[in-house]
């Protein structure tokens, strides 16, 4: 048996709430003879007659009133279906996932979530933050995938990558470190750090990353005897006077410690990559995340105190 077409359910519904086969096809602009052609193919699919005819009008059988009720559902579904695609279509619900380094985390997408869900409340905002090798490895499935260096990920195939803003990256130490007994202009050079304890980053961090390209491209072999996950750790270990460490500018520095220049400077890029073709939320979220980057003061280093 050929499937149903759902439009003769929905033709009768008109007809059987209205009563009347000429008002059904006025309200359908559609003539009296299609709509009881509708009427007849529907019985014929059917079987059983759907309605009796009287004087000012039709009266629906007990089977057509079965019928009406299902066809009433059926335009529910189809109402709901319709108010769903209004409702992507104006980014009122959704869902959208995001992986990020914990520099672009921090600094760049908290104040850009925060704008984004006061224009899209009924969007489901999710953000996992690690280092940049934990946030590329979510590129199958997260929306947007924020990370140091957009390069390493550009080779892939398929992948969209981005640059955000560039900034720099600071030396953080002790208000006491005897590199830090000098003109606060005065920048501390790659050299000076050659045999100076560091706490490092775990590995997958971006900002290890570029610093240990610069180490290189200055031909130093910096030793590596500290290790922590995350930026928060590597500010407790240099405040413990296991080292100095590395931050991105974009990072205020604390009260307690103090943060330089160097030379040559070492250059962060911060980007997004995502796959295509990308969701109506993520676009958006593109979008304010571009306007929070144009409004910011990107004031890096901080003050000692």
């Amino acid at each position: 048996m050929a499937r149903l077409d759902p439009q003769l359910l929905s033709t009768w519904a008109i007809v059987a709430r209205m009563g009347s086969i000429n008002g059904a096809a006025n309200a359908l602009n559609l003539t009296q003879p299609a709509v009881s052609n509708q009427l007849k193919r529907l019985h014929d699919w059917v079987g059983e007659p759907l309605y009796r005819r009287h004087g000012r009008g039709i009266t629906p059988t007990p089977l057509g009133k079965q019928l009406l009720h299902l066809a009433l559902q059926l335009d529910a579904v189809l109402q709901d279906v319709e108010a769903l695609r209004s409702d992507i279509g104006g980014l009122m619900r959704g869902s959208l996932l995001l992986a990020a380094s914990q520099t672009n985390a921090e600094f760049l997408l908290l104040p850009a979530i925060a704008r984004f869900q006061k224009l899209y409340p009924a969007i489901t905002v999710r953000l996992h933050s690690g280092n940049s090798g934990e946030a590329r490895r979510r590129v199958d499935v997260a929306d947007l995938v924020f990370v140091e260096d957009a390069a390493l990920a550009a080779k892939d195939a398929g992948l969209v990558a981005k640059p955000l803003i560039e900034t720099d990256i600071h030396l953080l130490l002790t208000a006491d470190h005897p590199l830090n007994q000098r003109a606060r202009h005065e920048p501390v050079r790659l050299a000076e750090l050659g045999s100076e304890p560091v706490a490092w980053r775990e590995p997958g961090s971006g900002t290890r990353e570029r610093v240990e390209a610069a180490f290189r491209e200055a031909g130093l072999e910096p030793e590596i005897r500290y290790e922590f996950s995350g930026s928060a750790a590597v500010r407790e270990a240099v405040r413990w006077g296991l080292g100095v460490g590395f931050v991105s500018a974009l990072a205020a520095t604390p009260p307690d410690l103090c943060s330089r220049t160097l030379a040559p400077p070492i250059i962060q890029e911060l980007s997004v990559i995502y796959q295509k073709p990308l969701s109506r939320p993520g676009e958006e979220f593109l979008t304010v995340l571009g306007e929070v980057v144009r409004e910011s003061t990107l004031a890096g280093g901080g003050k000692c105190r």
